[in-house]
């Protein structure tokens, strides 16, 4: 028995239907984040420009769950660009009301219950600045395994350079900043093959060790705000410009804000 995944949204700008799988429990997020998350926010678009980048126009998605999907920003950039629609996860009910495009279908789901209507079922696994809110991550990434087909890829996003590591992240809800070699053992002990990995967002990293010594001074309330919100129109211009010359000039960068991964499942994650 496969899930359901007619597709609910037909164009039409009414929320998604969310299909309720798991109890709720808790999860490591700042719900405020999201009132800032859109498609038009420069760093959301810097990080699709990177994932263009990697994927060609004509890649074959197939069939996609995006986990830890929140306001659905990532399913809407697929859909626009690539033609696709994503199937959604989360276990913020908040965020998922909000999704009305992108997605095909949308679920109140913690992986780790790996239903057995998903096993195997998706051949693209999204993990989109997901996995630096996960205490055990190997274990997120056997459970999302459990979700993907054999030789399905697995797409991650995650903030990078532990250096950078501030106020915001504390709020943010992340454990850690990742670096490449420690990726690279959480997948290979989660049984994928990292097919490409690299930094991105090299002239960010000044900017946030600026941001790790101003956020000091605010109150924890207005981190989310300051750390990820432009101040003004001029900061907004300067830093869609950064993004504009670093995605034209590099794929990858030497060292960046954040790392970006693709790997493709080799054995099942439990052998």
């Amino acid at each position: 028995m496969t899930p359901d995944l007619t597709s609910k949204t037909g164009g039409s700008q009414e929320p998604v239907q969310i299909v309720h799988l798991s109890t709720p429990s808790t999860y490591s997020m700042a719900d405020e984040w999201y009132g800032f998350v859109t498609p038009s926010h420069f760093w959301i678009k810097w990080r699709f420009a990177c994932i263009r980048k990697l994927l060609p126009k004509k890649y074959e998605w197939g069939t996609i769950l995006d986990v830890g999907c929140g306001n659905g920003v990532v399913g809407q950039q697929i859909k626009s660009h690539y033609g696709i629609e994503a199937s959604g996860c989360d276990l913020n009910e908040a965020a998922l009301r909000t999704i009305s495009m992108g997605y095909n279908k949308l679920y109140f789901y913690n992986i780790h219950q790996r239903n057995a209507e998903f096993e195997g079922y998706f051949s693209t696994i999204l993990l989109m600045d997901v996995l630096e809110h996960i205490d055990k991550p190997v274990e997120f990434l056997e459970a999302a395994s459990y979700h993907l087909s054999p030789g399905g890829k697995i797409i991650i996003n995650v903030p990078a350079i532990q250096l950078l590591y501030s106020k915001y992240d504390v709020i943010a809800g992340h454990v850690k900043r990742y670096r490449l070699t420690t990726m690279a053992n959480e997948l290979t002990k989660a049984g994928f093959h990292v097919e490409c990995a690299g930094y991105w967002g090299l002239s960010l990293v000044p900017l946030l060790l600026i941001r790790k010594l101003v956020l000091n001074f605010y109150r924890e309330e207005n981190i989310i705000e300051i750390g990820f919100q432009p101040s003004s129109h001029l900061m907004r211009q300067l830093l869609n410009l950064l993004m504009f010359i670093e995605t034209r000039l590099f794929t990858r960068t030497p060292i960046g804000s954040s790392l970006v991964v693709i790997a493709t499942k080799t054995i099942p994650a439990n052998k």
